[in-house]
């Protein structure tokens, strides 16, 4: 599954303008809060059998390509399982629809999330900057 934010360019290129280091940093760390949030709201949808497939969802920031940054949610390899429970194909037949369910929450707050994720991130920035000068 791949999602794509639009409208971003905007924001970024302003912020570029201004701070260009600091710019790509928020960004970059405001994608992978997203990611974060998705993989958070996924592992909620998660049944509790023995938490391996919780410990096993983890996001990781990818190299950023063509001037995008993109975080992914990974499921590791202890629970290879997921993709059974995910689309019903277990021994049960019913379908978690976890990954499914997250995308599609945020999805529909997908403007309030990336708002909020942007907001901490930059006010971590402007903290950071406070603290280096005095």
């Amino acid at each position: 599954m791949k999602m794509t934010i639009h409208g971003i360019e905007d924001v970024d290129e302003l912020l570029s303008e201004i701070a260009p280091n600091q710019a790509r940093n928020i960004m970059r760390s405001t994608i992978h809060g997203i990611a974060a949030d998705i993989a958070k709201d996924a592992k909620n949808h998660m049944s509790v059998d023995t938490g391996t497939m919780k410990k096993e969802t983890k996001t990781k920031r990818e190299r950023p390509r063509g001037g995008r940054f993109s975080s992914t949610v990974r499921v590791g390899r202890k629970a290879f399982y997921w993709r059974f429970r995910e689309y019903g194909q277990g021994p049960d037949g019913e379908e978690d629809a976890m990954f499914m369910k997250a995308v599609a929450k945020f999805n529909a707050n997908m403007n309030q999330i990336f708002i909020q994720q942007f907001g901490k991130k930059f006010e971590a920035a402007l903290a950071r900057a406070r603290k280096r000068q005095g």
